[in-house]
């Protein structure tokens, strides 16, 4: 077996300390911000040379241990299978290596105890921070996470128990302009589907179509662990109150209602008019497409993103962040 290069074998083969070949290899500098040891750049360059040569592969469990930093984010979203999730995911991951951070990705399928555990098993991982999406009832993990002083951010949903930032989306404004679409298309009596779980994404959005839509314009709930056989009864109902206009508050529900309306010989943006909140690729067969709510998932990854490492250097510098609740909201738009 091949021998691994250390430190040392550097500093014999280049002529040098090991306490001079570390500064090197590790760019050290005092807390003070001054270097502690004088190098030249004649100096520095023959011992990089033959860490090269000698191929030379630092331990990152090592220099971890040294600077007591993992450089690990924690980011707990709900449904890593939605399309919404997954480009949110992608958009975390690569701000974080532009940090020079990785990720630790887990997902609640909106179950507290699920989330709960997460957060347990990254704390453990000593992750530095954390950007969530906390299933509804996830009052323990998040009671854990407020305790373990650990900078985080939350993202999709609020509440008003904890001190903490959030970004969000104005659900309201958006449902304006989902339901103002959907009367611009011919639909003149409407209704809505949404989730059973309580998420402020999810009420805030009905409550804003109850206020525009009026109290004679049904909301149809249905649950997160059995979206197609509730949207089947739902469907029922729609076609019997002769709705013509319906308004989705996320893409699964979406597809479950299209796929239900089609069994039963409907023909989507003819019969009954769909405007949707996140896209779905089943929403560019039909045609007319299928208008949709669009968030700006690159904006709010890299609001969050850029939020908790702001958390993270406050945090580093001994300050105190547990205090720090700002509520950031961005804007959505139809396409």
């Amino acid at each position: 077996m091949t021998k691994n290069v250390t430190i040392r074998d550097i500093a014999r083969e280049a002529g040098v300390s090991i306490a001079l070949v570390s500064f090197v290899m590790n760019n050290r500098i005092e807390a003070d911000g001054k270097k502690k040891y004088r190098v030249s750049e004649a100096t520095k360059e023959r011992i990089l040379e033959v860490a090269r040569r000698m191929n030379y592969q630092p331990s990152s469990a090592a220099r971890m241990l040294r600077q007591g930093r993992t450089h690990v984010l924690g980011i707990i979203l709900s449904d890593m299978a939605n399309i919404f999730y997954g480009i949110l995911a992608k958009e975390f991951e690569r701000i974080a290596h532009k940090h020079g951070y990785t990720v630790l990705f887990g997902s609640t399928e909106e179950d507290p105890e699920r989330f709960d555990a997460l957060v347990k098993s990254f704390l453990e991982k000593d992750v530095e921070g954390f950007i969530v999406v906390p299933a509804h009832g996830s009052d323990a993990g998040m009671k854990r996470l407020q305790a373990s002083g650990r900078p985080f951010v939350v993202i999709d949903r609020y509440s008003k128990d904890y001190t903490v930032p959030y970004v969000l989306v104005d659900n309201e404004e958006a449902m304006e302009q989902a339901v103002k679409a959907l009367r611009s298309q011919g639909a003149t009596r409407i209704g809505m589907v949404s989730y059973s779980m309580r998420i402020t994404s999810m009420t805030d959005r009905e409550n804003s179509f109850a206020a525009l839509a009026g109290p004679d314009s049904p909301i149809y709930h249905l649950s997160f662990n059995s979206v197609d056989k509730d949207a089947e009864k739902a469907v029922d109902d729609i076609l019997a109150r002769g709705i013509d206009g319906v308004i989705t508050a996320s893409n699964v529900p979406s597809v479950s209602i299209i796929k239900a309306l089609i069994r039963r010989g409907v023909q989507i943006q003819k019969d009954i008019r769909i405007v949707g909140f996140d896209y779905s690729n089943v929403y560019d067969i039909f045609s007319p497409r299928i208008s949709h709510v669009q968030q700006p998932l690159p904006q709010i990854a890299s609001t969050s993103g850029e939020y908790l490492f702001r958390l993270i250097d406050l945090n580093e510098k001994g300050e105190d962040i547990s205090q720090i609740n700002e509520k950031i909201i961005l804007k959505a738009k139809l396409i």
